[in-house]
């Protein structure tokens, strides 16, 4: 697969500028001219020798996300222009692909593409088959719609998988992202990246929405670069795109040097979302809010503490679909079992190992999600016991009921005496970096108090459980003791726990 990036500018000297610049970053050189028209064969032809690479030119109208603003006639004038200057290729838009015609008396060949700006066509092969009754002998196809959901991203992707050879295809817009760096696993010639950020010039312009920079770009690939046999894993949820996961997973990877790599895909339907990742590229997700339980529904096997918790977070593919596991359990025990040790020996108490690490402890469990469940596990594991308080009272008795401990109502959780108090809801988070999920008058001094937030590493309620005297233990600790165990389960290898620890700090900052 070749990366092209994309240069648009409003002079051809600062065209020309950037286009040079990247190109140790660049397979293929595309040349937008939508503002500059057409600047003559031999300044084209000058630049084209001079950048030693492959080139595209096109100029794109309004539905191409362009600016062009000329008539056709000059559109198409430029293009057979950019032809005889020696360009490798020339993008026209399907619309004007008969008025193009033939580029006879020149090596250049065309690309054919087709721009979907509303969303995702329903029947993405009569949207090909729309571009391939316009094409002459050799053209290449380039389909490009925009992803409103993750789920039309997959569905660009699945199409591209089936299709006859010859398409480069790909979504556009921040939802659909992921599929430019996936098109080439399915098949597609091209991918297109933005200008990489050069410290101390001006920010080069993205010329279409949801293109990443060819540097991010090259970044997520494996050592070996992307490839038809490059596995894919990723964090599957509601709002991950801000996500640690995909850096720190990405690093465990790269170190590894495997031939793999790990995204964020942010969906509403965890249903339909698993029934369209259904390549055998997607090797295995990490599941988070607020899909926990519909990963443990869509499992045929589970693990021991996913079946205890309900609750998965973590597929892995095997021969008969999904496999689910829970490594937040353990993740959250360790951390648990660590902290109350260190915190009863700060108070000057002995460790009580009899029974567990957690004997006689009672922890207080806020939320009612699958983060909460695996902590009720973990806190039982451990020898303790556990009282989940949930804003939707009837969600927490039912889920208390279902894992066989307390309930209480929200309202009541300041005359709650506890040992150990475990937060597992999103409040405190980045999105709602402000907020405690309680208030500082309901933390009792002198207790564990575990947040499964960790960004901020430092949120509202540990901050108001350290001026209480209280022994903090931030959801870093629980964060990258479930990504190590997820990493073992996607590898069968053992993870670097101090790669995984350094990737997360760096990314924290």
């Amino acid at each position: 697969m070749a990366v092209v990036v994309s240069h648009l500018a409003s002079s051809f000297d600062a065209l020309a500028r950037t286009a040079l610049r990247q190109v140790p970053l660049s397979d293929v050189i595309e040349l937008r001219l939508d503002r500059i028209g057409n600047p003559g064969e031999d300044k084209l032809r000058a630049l084209v020798r001079e950048l030693k690479k492959p080139v595209i030119v096109t100029v794109r109208g309004a539905q191409g996300h362009g600016d062009f603003a000329g008539s056709v006639d000059e559109q198409l004038d430029i293009l057979r222009t950019a032809a005889r200057a020696g360009a490798m290729f020339v993008d026209v838009d399907a619309e004007h692909s008969l008025a193009l015609g033939p580029l006879e008396g020149t090596k250049c060949h065309r690309i054919v593409s087709r721009h979907e700006r509303e969303g995702t066509p329903e029947d993405l092969a009569e949207f090909e088959e729309s571009v391939r009754a316009v094409l002459h002998e050799g053209d290449l196809i380039k389909l490009v719609a925009h992803a409103r959901t993750t789920e039309e991203g997959l569905r660009m992707l699945r199409h591209l998988r089936t299709a006859r050879g010859g398409l480069i295809a790909f979504s556009s817009g921040e939802v659909g992202a992921f599929t430019r760096v996936l098109c080439s696993i399915f098949g597609s010639a091209f991918t297109y990246a933005a200008p990489a950020l050069i410290p101390g010039e001006p920010e080069p312009e993205k010329t279409a929405p949801g293109q990443l920079r060819v540097n991010d770009l090259r970044a997520l690939f494996p050592p070996g670069g992307i490839a038809p046999t490059t596995s894919v894993f990723g964090v599957v949820g509601d709002a991950v795109r801000h996500s640690l996961s995909p850096r720190v997973h990405d690093m465990a990877l790269k170190t590894a040097r495997l031939d793999a790599l790990y995204l964020a895909f942010e969906t509403r339907d965890f249903a339909r979302f698993l029934e369209l990742a259904d390549d055998e590229c997607f090797r295995g997700f990490s599941i988070t809010a607020p899909h926990k339980q519909a990963a443990f529904r869509a499992a045929h096997a589970k693990d021991d503490e996913a079946s205890s918790a309900r609750a998965c977070n973590t597929l892995v593919r095997d021969r008969k679909g999904w496999r689910g596991a829970n490594t937040d359990v353990g993740a959250v025990r360790d951390a648990l079992e660590r902290g109350y040790k260190f915190h009863r020996e700060k108070a000057g108490k002995p460790v009580l190992a009899l029974g567990g690490p957690l004997v006689g402890a009672h922890a207080l469990v806020l939320g009612a999600g699958g983060a909460a469940r695996a902590a009720v596990r973990a806190v039982k594991q451990g020898g303790g016991r556990a009282t989940i308080a949930a804003r939707d009272a009837l969600k927490g008795a039912a889920v208390a009921k279902e894992l066989g401990c307390e309930s209480l109502a929200w309202g009541a959780i300041p005359d709650c005496s506890h040992d150990i108090l475990v937060h597992t809801t999103p409040v405190g988070s980045l999105d709602d970096p402000e907020r405690s999920p309680i208030d500082a008058a309901w933390i009792r001094p002198g207790t564990l108090v575990l947040d499964a937030v960790y960004r901020p590493i430092k949120t509202p309620l540990l901050a108001a459980a350290m001026a209480k005297g209280c022994t903090a233990v931030p959801g870093a600790e629980w964060f990258v003791r479930q990504a190590g165990a997820q990493f073992e389960l996607f590898t069968q290898q053992k993870a670097d726990d101090a790669v995984m620890r350094a990737a997360f700090e760096h990314a924290l900052r």
